[in-house]
Parts: structure tokens; C-alpha cells; sequence
């Protein structure tokens, strides 16, 4: 097994270059396109079953500090987005080792000759469950840091096109799960500039994915070659793919290439966001995808660690208001996952998030959330839901202070009762906010 502590030092180190890097590269560029928010969190949570058992139920003590940074930037030679969302947790009893939950999703493109020579860094780390059958807990979790690097080409033919090269190298790192490895990509595209908001594009992108442990993970190809189209309008913007994409292990499989993702604003201050597709994908390139969609969470991935490719098809539909002293939302994801090898993990998957807030003064703030998510493993008769709702309280009590109570309840129901749970968590937070974005 892997020293703990040596991969939470490799993995950070990579973290905290990716965030370091794009800060100080854009203290040189012009400020006015970048966005900034800050904040530090400080306090502690009491929970009711805190090793989230069925029977034997134990309260216990979390003490927390948590740090937020978003940052974007978007300049003639330097392009960058980052969101860092990490709690580090002291169990007060010792129930478990201390740890971190939350990770980052950063990006940074420096161009040395712009539109035509850039290089690009990404950085992805979060968590996951180690065993997809159990509860999460910091006894089944895992982190997973997934760093990327490499030159992006381009040369212009006329007024109206572009031929576009991106290659890229990328390092996978588990925590404890025998699945370390590399990937090799490229990517090249063909576009057509159909009018100043539209893009049709030629995109042919293969990927070489490589183990450590070779002969517990084989080696695959992924190749894709599709048709794209892009536009982004006053109120809508939208994106294409059609086209076909294969995987190569010991047999091929092959099959359709679909992405139909769109976003509509809907009057002032709503918003909606749809999604659907069918493709072969990776756990890791799922993992990068869920933390570029929803954001850096406080909570582990719906990925299983595995080095098998799969074949994936994904609906998602959402609606978000914001306005005056109001927030609502809503959002829904299904999604359907066939293994090429081990077909054990065959599963379907659902979740189902809403919240509502609102701004009852000044100085308070109240906010209502509820998420059901459901899986089912096709293969073996496993099924599992788990429900959690809860509210939160916000007191502005300075100009860059607040304190937030917080209660969430947790409802795990499962076809193995081993991993059924119930729990009721109660926290308090000093929250400091010295940058505060509106991104």
C-alpha cells in the first residue's frame, strides 16, 4: 500500500503549482477580464452516526478548516480558471485520520505566440469511493489527482479557417487503488468560422491510455471522429458532436459519438442548462468532466475507480434563478454505464438535486436543499438510494464576516443492509470573505 502521507504531499504539490502558476502569470497581464473570489472557513460539525453504520450507532466530533478560491482570467497570452474547494477534517474522537475532502479544478494556457503556439496545464484532484457498494465514508475514500501538460498548434488558411493540433500528456495517481497510469492524446480540428457567433468543425482525437500494472490493466486505444458545431448567441449558446468513436483492448467495440449540450437564459436571472450523449469514456476523463460541470465539491465523486473503458449515455437537465433576494433550482442526471471487461460494474444511475434561498434581511439568509441519488449495479441485484435534505442559516455579522448554521440529514437504503445508514449532522461555521465574486 501507498504511503498516505507521500501521495497527499505529491498530490498537493500539484494542486498548489497549478493555482501558484496561473496567479503569479497573470499578476502580469491586464486585470480588467479576471475574476477573483476568497474565502476561509473555521468550525466544527456534531453528528448523531458519525461512522455511518447500521446498528451501534456512535455520535462523534468534526472539526473543520476549509479554504475557497475561484479565479479566472481570460488575456491575449494567458488563459486560466481555477476552483479550489477543500476542507481539511480533525475527528475529535478518532474515529478516523485526519483528512481532506474537496479538491481542485484547475486549468492554464499560456500562449507564447498567440493563435498559434500555446502550451497548456491542467490540474484535477478529488475524492472517490474506493468500494462502489459501501457508504462513503474516510475509510472508503481515496483521492485522485489527475495532472495534464502539453503544446497547442494553430495556422490559419483564409479569412475563415482553422487547423488546430493539441497534444497532450497526462498522469492518473490513486491513492490506494492498484490504477495508476498515463494517457497520450491528440487532437486535431479543422474549423470553419461560419459567422462571427458560429463554428463548424472537423475533430479527429485519439488516446493511448497506459498502466503502471500492466497486467492487471491492459492497455486501450480510444479513437473519435466527429462533426461539430458551435454557437453562442445573445441568450443561447450551444454545442454538437455527431460522429463515431472506438475502443481498442483485446477486441474493438465500436459505436455512436453524440454531445448535444445547451444553455438557455430565460428572462432575468434564469437559466436553463441540457445535456445528452452517448461515448466511450474513462473513469478519469468522467472525473475531470463532473468537476468542469457542477464545480469543485465537498463530497466524493459518482466514479468508479477502474481501468476499464466503458460505454456511457448521459441526459442532464437543470434550471437555476437568481434574482433580487431569491435563488431556486433544479437539476437531473441519468446516466447508463457498460464495461467493456468487467461487466459486474454495469450500472444505471440517477440524481436529483433542488434548492431553494432566500434573503429574509440584510443581514440573513436562509437556504433549503434536498438530493436523491439512486444506482443500480445490473449485473449483480444491487440497487442503492440515498437521500439527504437539509437548511442552512447565513449571518452577515461584519463586512467580510458570517457565521452559517447548517443541519443535514442522510438516508442510505441498499440492497446489501450492511451499508444502510441514517444520520443527522449539526455544524457551525465562521465564514471570512475578503474577495467576494459574482462569476
Amino acid at each position: 500500500m501507498k504511503n498516505r502521507d507521500m501521495v497527499l504531499r505529491r498530490l498537493y504539490a500539484g494542486a498548489l503549482l497549478a493555482v501558484g502558476t496561473s496567479l503569479a502569470v497573470a499578476q502580469g497581464e491586464t486585470r480588467e477580464a479576471g475574476e477573483l473570489g476568497f474565502s476561509v472557513t473555521a468550525g466544527g460539525s456534531w453528528s448523531d452516526n458519525i461512522r455511518r453504520v447500521p446498528v451501534d450507532e456512535e455520535s462523534g466530533s468534526i472539526g473543520t478548516m476549509g479554504v475557497m478560491l475561484q479565479y479566472m482570467q481570460d488575456s491575449r497570452r494567458v488563459s486560466t480558471d481555477i476552483d479550489l474547494n477543500a476542507n481539511y477534517n480533525h475527528y475529535f474522537d478518532d474515529e478516523f485520520d485526519d483528512d481532506v475532502l474537496g479538491g481542485v479544478d484547475a486549468t492554464l494556457d499560456f500562449a507564447f505566440v498567440p493563435e498559434r503556439f500555446s502550451w497548456n496545464f491542467s490540474e484535477n484532484f478529488g475524492q472517490l469511493n474506493s468500494d462502489p457498494f459501501a457508504a462513503s465514508t474516510p475509510e472508503n475514500r481515496e483521492n485522485l489527482n489527475i495532472f495534464g501538460t502539453g503544446p497547442e498548434f494553430g495556422m490559419n488558411f483564409g479569412a475563415s479557417n482553422d487547423l488546430l493540433l493539441k497534444l497532450r500528456h497526462v498522469e492518473v495517481d490513486y491513492e490506494t487503488s492498484n490504477l495508476d497510469g498515463s494517457r497520450d492524446e491528440g487532437e486535431l480540428t479543422l474549423q470553419h468560422r461560419v459567422s462571427g457567433k458560429s463554428t463548424l468543425s472537423l475533430v479527429a482525437q485519439l488516446g493511448k491510455y497506459d498502466f503502471d500494472d500492466e497486467i492487471a490493466n491492459p492497455e486501450y486505444e480510444l479513437r473519435e471522429y466527429a462533426v461539430n458545431y458551435s454557437v453562442q448567441g445573445s441568450r443561447t449558446t450551444l454545442s454538437a458532436d455527431v460522429g463515431y468513436n472506438e475502443v481498442i483492448l483485446e477486441d474493438k467495440a465500436d459505436g455512436l459519438l453524440v454531445h448535444l449540450d445547451a444553455t438557455r437564459q430565460i428572462g432575468p436571472g434564469g437559466k436553463i442548462t441540457f445535456g445528452v450523449g452517448q461515448e466511450f469514456s474513462s473513469a478519469g476523463d468522467v472525473f475531470q468532466l463532473g468537476q468542469a460541470a457542477g464545480g469543485v465539491q465537498l463530497e466524493s465523486s459518482d466514479v468508479i475507480g477502474t481501468a476499464d473503458p466503458f460505454e456511457r449515455r448521459y441526459l442532464n437537465i437543470g434550471y437555476d434563478f437568481q434574482r433580487n433576494r431569491t435563488s431556486l433550482g433544479f437539476e437531473a442526471r441519468l446516466s447508463r454505464e457498460r464495461y467493456e471487461t468487467f461487466t459486474e460494474l454495469d450500472r444505471d444511475v440517477s440524481s436529483y438535486r433542488v434548492y431553494v434561498g432566500r434573503q429574509v434581511s440584510p443581514v440573513i439568509g436562509i437556504r433549503l436543499f434536498a438530493n436523491l441519488e439512486k444506482e443500480e449495479f445490473v449485473e449483480q441485484a444491487f440497487d442503492d438510494d440515498e437521500l439527504g435534505y437539509g437548511a442552512s442559516l447565513d449571518w452577515q455579522v461584519g463586512r467580510r464576516m458570517s457565521l452559517r448554521l447548517q443541519y443535514d440529514h442522510y438516508d442510505r437504503d441498499s440492497s446489501n443492509a450492511a451499508s444502510d445508514y441514517t444520520e443527522g449532522q449539526a455544524s457551525l461555521f465562521i465564514v471570512w470573505s475578503p474577495i467576494q465574486q459574482q462569476r
